[in-house]
């Protein structure tokens, strides 16, 4: 068991968990039931606040642009968040069958490191805890949870006895030669036809491709920036300075990073409108040798084939459990 112990080494992190079901279920939305693990449930609201953070975040970078793209990356978020909370109570479930004991002077010593690290001191964490209608008892019991499913994962899926050979490596870098170009910029022009001055969506992408047409016959792309676009018309569409990979919102970086020098994209729909780009310059980055980036792939496969060990480990635990999930 000593050297169970020995093999953590972990800063906490607080994670809310299901907690065992009560005499009577709430029937309100907030805490609806959305999954049963065991003798155990988790409600929406569980879910929802262990997502906040990260919910936060998507809601900050793509609630107003891409409100269709939020929708859809929030769902996949609550699917994700769901699937780790159930995981967790699959860990905690084999911790008790198997009859590990995580002596408490570890997990105490764990806590004050978090509140050290997080907060700063003990009178900081119970303020923050205020906010989140949380108790310390109830922090010190989710980070003693958390704190079990990380040594467990540590001790049941190692690393140790993964062997990543020279030819997988190879075959990664083959497969993989984009992703190991670095700084890659392109300078761009771009004729931008906004929905609410054009009439709504259909009226704007009708004449985005009347415009489209227009630069196909050969018409100077600036100039025809000069006269549709309602961006930057008065510098014929172009962009200040260069433009990386990731500096666009998806549909429009994807859109860019395909074009040659000189090429000009189709039309491309947002939710703000309709664009077109044309690659005035390219600034082709020197693609990095196989020896630059050897440890850099290793690293990814050993990570990759950590996970999937992981998966089935976490598969095999579900399997002799009671696990039923239902819908938000």
């Amino acid at each position: 068991m000593r050297r169970f112990f020995s093999l953590f080494s972990i800063s906490a992190v607080t994670v809310l968990f299901a907690q065992t079901v009560s005499a009577q279920v709430p029937t309100d939305r907030r805490n609806s039931i959305v999954a049963e693990v065991n003798n155990k449930i988790i409600t929406r609201h569980m879910v929802d606040l262990a997502m906040r953070r990260e919910a936060s975040l998507l809601r900050s970078q793509y609630a107003v642009r891409q409100p269709r793209l939020f929708g859809q990356k929030y769902i996949q978020l609550q699917a994700d968040t769901l699937e780790g909370l159930i995981r967790r109570e699959l860990v905690l479930r084999e911790y008790e069958e198997k009859g590990f004991k995580l002596p408490e002077s570890i997990i105490e010593q764990r806590i004050r490191e978090d509140i050290r690290t997080n907060y700063g001191n003990r009178s900081t964490l119970i303020k923050s805890l205020r906010q989140s209608d949380m108790t310390y008892e109830e922090f010190a019991r989710l980070e003693r949870e958390k704190i079990i499913q990380m040594v467990m994962v540590n001790q049941f899926v190692s690393k140790a006895n993964i062997v990543i050979s020279p030819r997988q490596i190879e075959e990664y870098y083959v497969s993989n030669k984009e992703s190991f170009r670095a700084g890659v910029e392109i300078q761009l022009r771009i004729i931008f036809l906004d929905d609410k001055v054009h009439g709504g969506g259909s009226a704007t992408r009708k004449l985005a491709d009347e415009v489209h047409q227009v630069l196909k016959s050969g018409e100077s792309f600036a100039r025809t920036a000069s006269v549709y676009s309602d961006l930057n018309r008065v510098n014929g569409g172009l962009r200040p300075g260069w433009v990386k990979r990731g500096d666009l919102e998806p549909a429009l970086d994807q859109a860019a990073f395909a074009l040659g020098q000189g090429q000009f994209s189709p039309v491309v729909t947002t939710e703000r409108g309709c664009f077109i780009l044309r690659c005035e310059e390219l600034n082709q980055a020197k693609l990095r040798s196989l020896s630059e980036v050897r440890e850099q792939i290793e690293q990814i496969l050993l990570e990759t084939e950590q996970q999937a060990r992981q998966d089935k480990w976490y598969e095999r635990l579900k399997r002799k459990s009671h696990v039923r999930q239902f819908s938000f």
